[in-house]
């Protein structure tokens, strides 16, 4: 059964616009580290399940853009690569700056006019380098439309799961603020009462300014 990274997510919200939908999906085939949940194993692990995950992306995305799915099939030499290229574009995604993704250089992108006068994009390579060009792709229409500053990965260290930010001021931050967002504030939390415990402890141990202890410290 084919089945689309992001949809086992189960995302409150956040689904990539158009054809951007393709890079979102390839982020989402895992998360940032290895979970032994099936919910969110890395897809991209075999090549049964990396060509059901393709197969159903690429329809998905041929749909959203308007564009023609390529019959494209993923060996295991492929998969090493598609990994890398998937964490280099989630890395890309979350810092917004920094050292390019070399998986992307040099990839084949094909445009051509159809019967209608609309222009077709796709490519000529197969493999991971077919899912390269397509990526690089979307990446450069979002950034002329627009979208791709909303584009995001959330910032939980083991997370790192791509959404889309629908907020008014683009200012959403995690993929889900009940899950990644509770757990680092909870976490910042704690942090800050270590800290505010330890001060009091020093506090304490200070002599006051007449030489004498604090009541609770021994004499």
């Amino acid at each position: 059964m084919e089945e689309l990274a992001t949809d086992r997510l189960r995302l409150p919200a956040g689904r990539a616009p158009g054809g951007l939908c393709l890079v979102q999906e390839l982020v989402n085939t895992s998360t940032r580290l290895e979970a032994e949940s099936d919910r969110v194993a890395d897809l991209l692990t075999n090549g049964q399940d990396a060509n059901r995950w393709l197969a159903a992306a690429l329809r998905q995305w041929a749909d959203a853009a308007g564009q023609q799915a390529p019959a494209l099939q993923l060996a295991e030499a492929d998969l090493g690569p598609l990994r890398r290229l998937r964490e280099a574009m989630r890395d890309l995604v979350g810092a917004r700056s920094g050292p390019r993704p070399s998986q992307l250089s040099g990839t084949s992108i094909a445009l051509r006019i159809d019967a209608e006068g609309h222009v077709v994009y796709g490519t000529t390579a197969g493999g991971w380098r077919a899912v390269a060009a397509l990526v690089t792709a979307e990446i450069l229409l979002a950034q002329h439309a627009g979208t791709w500053q909303r584009f995001k990965t959330c910032p939980y260290p083991v997370c790192g799961i791509a959404f889309y930010d629908e907020s008014r001021n683009n200012s959403r931050v995690w993929h889900d603020v009940r899950t990644c967002g509770n757990r680092t504030n909870l976490a910042a939390a704690r942090g800050r009462r270590r800290m505010s415990e330890a001060g009091d402890a020093v506090d304490r141990s200070q002599p006051a300014a007449d030489g004498s202890r604090s009541a609770t410290s021994p004499a």
